[in-house]
């Protein structure tokens, strides 16, 4: 079967301190020790500034190589995920995960909400406010959040207010701190879950990821918030930890996984995304989608295929091949033929 050859594209971070370089270092070393288990020729290659910057002086032919997408933006400018598949797009590249639209819309979360409602998926009622708006709003509690914010930054214990006064507040603050409008949502009293979506055709759902908040019974300690999430030698960090497989009656797995397919397919979501959301009672709320989560070796995805007997290397050349799939059906017919006098085994046969 016709196989591509392997750019391993990832990104340096200005930001970055020097714990993060080695375990960014040693993740890389993971990604391409799998990718060469698997047959295929590998070349790294990273990113400053500029995704054309790097790859034009190779002369790498898009014909013969695709790109393991691993780069989340540019050195001064994390995050700018658009920016790199606007490139990988221009230089006529196929490449693993979401495409161009997905992370353009995801940058924005008042365009997140809006692509979901329209999507039918089930969503929280909220909708965009700043601080001059004429605030109407009469759902309490209800988080903040900003709406150009990635990673759970702009979420603390402050960003869920109790009314009006405490609304116009945290509006004034996420302007002031972050220059952008804010998402405005009724918080969700209930259990939260995390849940990886894999695939194009067919779309499967891995086993979900629960987020449990220790012996916390008030809801402002069950809020998952950016210091709780990357403060590792903080007191709160110890306050959350993850539960796979969840505790979950069929009835509610299978809302969840209906919910969680409807988001991956609105956000025209590819090869693989995270879909997080909140239980109260039996009802199941959307609350994000991320077209690009973490794939490192210790990431929700991660996680939820090993319960279903995949080892991180298999889950490596699982997102490989989505976009194999996608490169093959570009490749001219004679060669196509040609490259069958060489068939290899498949990857990775394992189903969900």
């Amino acid at each position: 079967m016709l196989k591509p050859k392997i750019l391993l594209l990832h990104n340096h971070d200005n930001s970055w301190t020097p714990q993060a370089l080695i375990e960014a270092e040693q993740n890389r070393q993971l990604v391409l020790e799998a990718l060469h288990k698997f047959g295929y020729e590998v070349m790294d290659v990273k990113v400053y500034d500029s995704v054309t910057e790097a790859l034009c002086p190779r002369q790498l032919d898009p014909r013969e190589w695709i790109v393991f997408n691993w780069c989340e933006g540019y050195a001064d400018r994390p995050w700018d995920y658009d920016g790199v598949t606007e490139e990988l797009d221009r230089l006529g590249y196929h490449y693993t995960g979401a495409a161009t639209w997905s992370h353009r819309v995801s940058a924005d979360k008042g365009r997140v909400q809006a692509v979901l409602r329209a999507g039918r998926v089930p969503i929280p009622r909220g909708r965009v406010l700043q601080p001059a708006d004429d605030l109407d709003w009469a759902l309490f509690p209800a988080i903040v959040k900003p709406i150009n914010q990635h990673g759970s930054y702009g979420i603390d214990r402050q960003a869920v207010v109790l009314d009006r006064q405490q609304l116009r507040q945290r509006l004034e603050y996420v302007m002031e701190r972050y220059r952008a409008p804010a998402l405005v949502e009724e918080f969700i009293d209930g259990r939260e879950f995390q849940v990886s979506v894999w695939g194009n055709r067919p779309v499967d759902v891995l086993p979900e990821v629960e987020l449990v908040f220790g012996n916390s019974l008030s809801w402002e300690e069950r809020i998952y918030t950016c210091e709780m999430k990357f403060d590792h030698d903080g007191p709160l960090h110890f306050n959350a930890g993850f539960v796979c497989p969840s505790m979950l009656t069929p009835q509610l797995r299978a809302k969840i996984g209906r919910g969680c397919r409807a988001a991956y397919r609105a956000m025209r979501c590819r090869d693989y995304a995270r879909i997080d959301l909140r239980v109260r009672g039996q009802r199941v709320y959307v609350v994000d989608v991320n077209p690009n989560p973490d794939s490192n070796c210790e990431a929700v995805l991660v996680l939820a295929a090993s319960v279903v007997g995949l080892s991180y290397e298999e889950v490596v050349a699982r997102i490989t091949e989505f976009a194999v799939e996608r490169w093959r059906v570009t490749q001219p017919p004679a060669k196509m033929k040609r490259s069958q006098q060489h068939e290899q085994p498949a990857l990775v046969s394992k189903h969900i």
